[in-house]
């Protein structure tokens, strides 16, 4: 009997997951409960424009409420902050012998484990980009995480949350191979990690600035910023255990500390060097949210940070600053604007800057 395959969550991401498995003969079905996306793709199928063609499904789009039966196979793909009530509505459909598969951004597994026990927890990052144009369309652009000249990433890293892969990783990488090239990988948190820095560098920024992903590269305001928040976040990852050695693919950690802290322009010129290289319709999914007037995901990047930095006893003025001002653009009391990331440098230098040393043992090595 062919297993039973849910998207939980059909945005720019979940509705492509969605779409390709069911094309390639899989069974599987959307689930969204946002009417206005699940109603597009149900009565016109789903539009895909990527770089060189346009792609159209028609997959089977449900209601939450209309989900019936047990499910062998659930990816997650909503926003971090409907993680809890997605697991209340998915419960009495997962079993012990259910695979649950966040592709989320943030580090959600931690959350996801303590609420279904007996459920396998896979988590897979995403590094492709997509922009939801409207319900039922969706733009598919060249990521910021695959625009290095040297890396050679695959679409998204497969593992299995505290375990290390084995025959059901790769039974799910199968699956996801209908959708993008896909790495089985033993240490899931060392990606979340890696991608943490990415999100963490450049979603806030976005939702301050207002600008997309190739305009922030091309800035050298964002791109301090942005470098800013990058070395915050290794700071915490040090402290954490799970320290990238890799930075989008091809820097050091030693290059983006030396440059926060001023002895070097290596990873400020990489930055800039990838504007060209990203598509420019590429943006976050916290800019899209923005513009859409929605509850952005920021907690779950710098904040998420800085809270983790505070049971730390680790400053991180950057997170802080970023996270205090995306709140206000969500509460309507600034708008976006490139000049606002100059209040985000006299924020985080106001509250101390950026320290480098304790990650010397680390980068000097």
């Amino acid at each position: 009997m062919a297993e039973r395959i849910i998207v939980y969550g059909a945005g720019a991401i979940g509705a492509q997951v969605g779409a390709r498995m069911h094309a390639a003969g899989h069974d599987a079905t959307l689930v969204e409960p946002w009417p206005p996306q699940r109603q597009a793709i149900a009565e016109n199928g789903l539009r895909i424009d990527g770089a060189d063609a346009q792609e159209f499904y028609r997959p089977p789009a449900i209601a939450p409420e209309d989900l019936s039966g047990p499910v062998d196979v659930c990816f997650l793909a909503v926003k971090s902050y409907d993680t809890q009530a997605a697991l209340e509505r998915l419960a009495p459909h997962l079993s012990p012998g259910t695979v649950l598969v966040s592709l989320q951004n943030a580090i959600n597994e931690e959350h996801i484990a303590p609420v279904l026990r007996d459920v396998r927890i896979f988590g897979g990052v995403i590094l492709v980009n997509a922009v939801l144009e409207a319900p039922g369309h969706i733009q598919a652009t060249l990521s910021v995480s695959r625009s290095g000249s040297s890396a050679k990433l695959p679409g998204i890293y497969l593992g299995e949350y505290l375990a290390k892969a084995g025959a059901t990783a790769q039974r799910v990488a199968e699956l996801l191979s209908t959708v993008w090239s896909t790495e089985i990988v033993d240490d899931l948190l060392y990606e979340r990690w890696s991608k943490l820095v990415n999100n963490t560098m450049f979603n806030p920024v976005s939702g301050i600035s207002g600008l997309s992903s190739a305009a922030m590269l091309a800035n050298s305001v964002a791109r301090r910023c942005m470098i800013g928040l990058a070395a915050e976040v290794l700071r915490v990852a040090e402290a954490e255990g799970h320290l990238p050695t890799k930075i989008m693919g091809e820097f050091s950690v030693g290059d983006v500390i030396e440059n926060a802290a001023g002895n070097s322009d290596i990873f400020d010129r990489g930055l800039a060097e990838r504007a060209a290289r990203v598509s420019p319709e590429a943006a976050t999914s916290l800019l899209q949210d923005v513009r859409r007037g929605r509850k952005t995901e920021v907690d779950y990047f710098s904040g998420e940070i800085s809270r983790r930095a505070t049971r730390l006893g680790i400053t991180t003025p950057f997170c802080d600053a970023a996270t205090e001002l995306v709140h206000r653009v969500e509460r309507g009391m600034a708008i976006p604007s490139p000049d606002a990331l100059q209040q985000l440098l006299r924020m985080a230098r106001g509250s101390g800057g950026i320290h480098s040393k304790t990650l010397a043992s680390v980068w000097h090595g």
